[in-house]
């Protein structure tokens, strides 16, 4: 809901339309309770009390929604290190070993916290072949859910999760800013390309990399004009005209 009402008082500004309502919006997203750090556990609260109240390895990852997909909890400093630093000690209580979503769902949480080879680890938990209707991905590298001993069934969300991981581990996006390769594993670094990536702000990208730094990357605006591109603390502007592109060289040097 804090993301939605931010959403809607950002679309309202930029529309200029129904203002009156977007403040009433913004007075009740002021007045939802945001998960703080168990002054018990030292996690990111789960529920609106500092006691572990479920399961501590449990698949779903819900008080983790500002991680991803929602981008309130970010680890560049501009949110606050308490808060960081509690939703990956959560992160971290809920493990390394699950299975479909859940593996997939983790690994684009240590994505966003740029943790390249725990997110990496999930992906190829996720890759471990299904037998006889196990957990795990089949030949066709469908994900198989064991409903019952002997025979699992397709369950599509770690088909959507899986590569939506790695491509978080390639190129961090937000309207205006993109970040190369924020979280590439040594397995990947050699070199390695990605193309036609849809990247937030209205770009499109391809990406080239070798021995861990980005070559080469295009950026086509599918009605994007203006975002920084950054890598390894190096930023740059750039501008492109709606069905234009351009292509920068120079993030390795």
């Amino acid at each position: 809901m804090w993301t939605l009402f931010g959403n809607y008082a950002a679309a309202s500004a930029e529309l200029k339309r129904d203002s009156g309502f977007a403040n009433t919006i913004s007075g009740l997203r002021r007045r939802l309770y945001l998960p703080e750090v168990s002054q018990t556990s030292g996690w990111l609260e789960e529920w609106m009390s500092p006691d572990n109240l479920g399961e501590t390895t449990h698949r779903h990852l819900s008080p983790l929604i500002n991680l991803f997909p929602g981008d309130r909890i970010r680890p560049d400093g501009s949110t606050p290190k308490d808060i960081v630093d509690g939703a990956t000690a959560l992160l971290t209580a809920r493990g390394m070993n699950s299975f479909g979503w859940a593996n997939a769902w983790r690994s684009l949480c240590w994505a966003r916290l740029k943790n390249a080879d725990n997110a990496y680890q999930l992906i190829v938990n996720n890759l471990r072949p299904s037998e006889n209707g196990t957990n795990g991905t089949a030949f066709n590298l469908f994900d198989i859910y064991e409903v019952e001993t002997g025979r699992g069934i397709f369950q599509i969300e770690a088909n959507f999760g899986t590569p939506a991981a790695v491509t978080e581990m390639l190129l961090y996006s937000r309207p205006g800013h993109l970040e190369l390769l924020p979280a590439l594993p040594d397995a990947w670094a050699d070199s390695g390309s990605i193309t036609g990536v849809g990247a937030r702000g209205g770009f499109v990208v391809d990406l080239r990399w070798q021995n861990g730094k980005p070559t080469e990357v295009k950026l086509r605006s599918v009605g994007g004009r203006t975002t920084t591109v950054a890598h390894g603390g190096k930023t740059r502007t750039v501008t492109v005209k709606p069905g234009a592109s351009v292509t920068l060289r120079d993030f390795a040097r």
